[in-house]
């Protein structure tokens, strides 16, 4: 009997009430502003003490997608327009930088494709010509630093830079596949080339060989390391695609890069930062983003896994809980773990598909 396996009849399983009990905390605590700042922007994260982490464009453009689709009491509206309006201001004004704590006006793809996707999400909810309007400049940056060809770079300056350490966000381009959703929400809004561009992303990344006994996705090029993270990201773009446009080979790559991950479960039900290629976890420190995702793409793909229930069970043990509302411990196991935004928008979903939700449309992806 495998770990996994063993694990799965030792540990008490969350049952759908549950389920849903714990996902309505965490969407309480998102719509009453649990990492928004008094100017509207949503940060990443907050510390034990209260303190927020830096503004993030990102994770706006992510929540901007959560309140798109989520029942707002008036004082939770007015926390959405702020953020919108935040996004929006820095959009129009021709800021696209995505990391504020660098200072060095660095601009992911990735986030700009979160960015895009959150005010065209929010301002079609919103009825907002302005969101509107900003979302598809948006896309059109976007567009304009794709490549005709081949893999895109994750930066819009072409190139990691000097100095920096190769990692999957600054050198790799599998996790660029999440910008498929950018991409078709943008079609769909009339921006000229979304279409077209969506294709040669999938089609430059299914033309890849599939190795039957390694990683089914490479998330840094010329390292043995595979970020779990980015591998989701992966197959979050593959399943966005197939839903909304029925690639039946984009949903098979998907399984395939979701069953790996579920390989790399850690012996207590989490997932780690990072795994080997052929070698398995790369640590035992389990990071709850990566647990949400690996849960909330099993329920959208109908896998099931060994080791489900133990990882269900290991997300319910990772939030911080009181006065109705919860929030995601990033890692959970260091002494003062912090309180997660875009943890806590993935794991609100997952948990409410393993409390009975059918399941996701492509554009309430978080």
């Amino acid at each position: 009997m495998s770990a996994q396996h063993a694990l799965a009849h030792q540990v008490s399983q969350v049952l759908p009430e549950r389920a849903c009990q714990l996902a309505e905390a965490l969407s309480a605590w998102l719509r009453g502003g649990g990492t928004q700042q008094p100017d509207g922007a949503f940060c990443g994260w907050q510390e034990p003490d209260g303190r927020l982490s830096y503004p993030y464009p990102e994770i706006t453009g992510y929540i901007l997608t959560f309140f798109a689709h989520e029942t707002l009491a008036a004082p939770e509206r007015k926390r959405a327009d702020a953020a919108a309006a935040w996004l929006a201001d820095r959009i129009d004004g021709g800021d696209y930088s995505c990391r504020p704590d660098h200072g060095d006006g660095r601009v992911f793809l990735f986030d700009i494709g979160m960015i895009t996707h959150g005010l065209l999400s929010y301002g079609r909810r919103a009825g907002d010509q302005r969101l509107l309007a900003s979302g598809r400049t948006a896309a059109r940056f976007l567009l304009d630093h794709l490549p005709a060809t081949g893999h895109p770079h994750p930066l819009a300056s072409g190139k990691r830079p000097t100095g920096a350490e190769p990692t999957w966000s600054n050198s790799g381009s599998a996790h660029l596949l999440k910008l498929l959703q950018a991409l078709v929400s943008a079609d769909d809004a009339g921006v000229t080339g979304a279409a077209e561009a969506a294709g040669r992303l999938v089609d430059a990344m299914l033309a890849e060989p599939c190795p039957p006994a390694a990683a089914p996705v490479v998330t840094c090029p010329g390292s043995d390391l595979i970020s779990l993270h980015a591998a989701c990201y992966a197959a979050e773009g593959l399943w966005i695609w197939d839903t909304a446009r029925h690639r039946p080979e984009a949903r098979e790559r998907a399984v395939r890069i979701t069953e790996w991950v579920w390989q790399q479960q850690l012996a207590e039900g989490g997932f780690t930062t990072y795994a080997h290629r052929t070698r398995g976890p790369a640590s035992d420190r389990t990071q709850s983003d990566v647990l949400a995702q690996a849960i909330r793409l099993a329920k959208l793909l109908d896998l099931r896994p060994d080791g489900f229930d133990a990882a269900v069970s290991t997300l319910a043990g990772s939030l911080h809980t009181g006065d109705g509302k919860a929030a995601v411990l990033y890692w959970p196991q260091v002494a003062e773990p912090h309180r997660n935004c875009w943890g806590s928008m993935f794991a609100c979903q997952a948990l409410r598909l393993c409390g009975g939700k059918a399941g996701l449309a492509w554009h309430e992806l978080i």
